[in-house]
């Protein structure tokens, strides 16, 4: 095993001092690995050295699959090798197999301190007290001295899109690097930008309800009446709620196809981990049934 000074093998026993408080001063790697694994292998040496050219500004923690199986169950591992960075106490991302030099190198760049983490710190309390053009402005002045920042510019598009700048807050996601692409995050945004892309802020929307309350079966209103409730955060229930009407009164047609692609996109714009999305995709199977 490495006599690197940043990378340490742990156990079950040192795996909460050494990974979970540690992490909470300097971003830990807990490479989860296995003597019988090529791939494993593969991954030791670029860790090793990224390890020492950062100079301990991460710290690799080196888990034992064989010998510390109880500690691989309790963490979920199914797979060899995965590498996941705690960092303040929690695990905030991983990956599986053994990437190239360049790609560690990229994952690791995701979770290390930067100067514009204070800017993004300053962005969101001037969001907060509904200065969004500060915010905006102070994340344009960091991004350009941090370009390559993921996380600067996924938040300074998200405040673009709060500003109702679709399309600048799609011209700086275009122009995110090719490889972060199946990001989370870039996906979410993604979906989000392409949903307001769609709405026509012009529509009268209590001239669209007056619609589908005299005429229920008035697909093109209900389908209008959706669209404008996207404007609106507060509002993206009453506009998953439409869809799904919009399908089941369709049942196969155009309409109903358009509105289940859009719901789609919506799924996508909250993650599958959103309660409302559980819900809908339930309510959604049952309305395509």
């Amino acid at each position: 095993m490495s006599d690197n000074p940043f990378v340490s093998v742990v156990t079950e026993h040192t795996f909460d001092d050494e990974v979970i408080e540690s992490s909470k001063t300097t971003p830990v790697l807990v490479d989860f690995w296995a003597d019988w694994c090529g791939p494993c292998k593969m991954l030791m040496p670029i860790l090793d050295k990224l390890a020492l050219e950062y100079e301990g500004k991460f710290r690799v923690a080196k888990v034992d699959t064989e010998n510390e199986r109880e500690l691989a169950a309790s963490q979920g591992i199914r797979s060899l090798p995965t590498v996941r960075v705690f960092r303040d106490g929690t695990a905030v991302d991983e990956f599986m197999g053994a990437l190239p030099e360049s790609g560690v190198r990229e994952f690791i760049e995701r979770h290390l301190p930067r100067p514009a983490d204070d800017h993004l710190a300053s962005a969101a309390a001037l969001a907060d007290d509904g200065n969004l053009q500060g915010a905006i402005a102070l994340l344009n002045e960091s991004l350009e001295a941090d370009p390559d920042y993921l996380k600067l510019r996924l938040r300074l598009a998200s405040y673009l899109l709060e500003a109702k700048d679709t399309e600048g807050a799609a011209k700086l996601l275009r122009s995110a690097p090719l490889a972060a692409a199946q990001d989370p995050e870039v996906k979410q945004l993604r979906a989000r930008i392409e949903l307001a892309q769609n709405v026509d802020a012009t529509v009268d929307i209590q001239s669209l309800k007056n619609r589908v309350e005299q005429s229920p079966d008035d697909l093109e209103a209900r389908v209008a009446l959706a669209r404008c409730a996207l404007q609106e955060p507060d509002q993206l229930d009453s506009a998953m709620t439409q869809y799904l009407e919009i399908i089941r009164m369709d049942r196969g047609g155009e309409s109903a196809q358009q509105a289940q692609a859009t719901l789609l996109q919506i799924f996508e714009s909250l993650g599958a981990q959103d309660d409302r999305v559980r819900r809908c995709r339930r309510e959604l199977a049952r309305a395509l049934n």
